[in-house]
């Protein structure tokens, strides 16, 4: 279960969570030792807590941008202390790493997910590979017969690696697509 205190970090879960190399997602979690300038001890509660599955393990703090500064100076702190034994790395995610678009794409690949039909996936695999150089996503939508289970079967060869968008931003109908070589 990973909880969420604002729509923001939401958003960075949902991204993470799309994510094909994500072994565990943990929230609020870890928590870490850092001194003021006063020398003062404070304690900082990272908003998620990632596992690779090459084991490589992330701290995760979710702040909008304006906050960047203030943030990253807090990760110098907490790097004055030993936290090996708990993460390999912190890192910060804001609006700018977890944009609406982003979101909207990893919620697709997730809900996907969930409804794989091996059949549908082979036959849109097979279509993809026909189309030469680019093409629209919606090209492999025409002509077939349930445009739901064609629909998810595009998104789990994007989530595969098997597609790739030409572009950034929000995948839809008129995105542009190739297959890697």
């Amino acid at each position: 279960m990973v909880f969420h205190e604002s729509e923001l970090e939401h958003r960075v879960s949902t991204i993470i969570q799309a994510r094909a190399d994500v072994r565990e997602l943990h929230s609020q979690f870890p928590v870490l030792p850092f001194a003021d300038d006063d020398g003062v001890l404070h304690e900082h509660t990272f908003d998620f807590y990632v596992v690779f599955d090459d084991g490589y393990r992330v701290a995760i703090a979710v702040k909008h941008a304006r906050k960047q500064a203030q943030i990253l100076d807090m990760f110098d702190r907490i790097g004055r202390h030993d936290f090996s034994h708990v993460a390999d790395d912190l890192r910060l995610m804001t609006e700018e790493d977890a944009t609406y678009e982003a979101f909207y794409n990893a919620h697709d690949i997730l809900l996907s997910r969930e409804h794989f039909d091996e059949a549908e996936y082979q036959t849109t695999r097979s279509i993809a590979k026909r189309l030469a150089g680019r093409f629209r996503l919606g090209e492999l939508l025409r002509g077939c017969s349930h445009l739901g289970a064609r629909r998810d079967a595009v998104w789990q060869l994007i989530d595969d690696g098997l597609l790739i968008p030409l572009s950034s931003g929000r995948i839809s109908d008129l995105t542009w697509l190739t297959v890697p070589s």
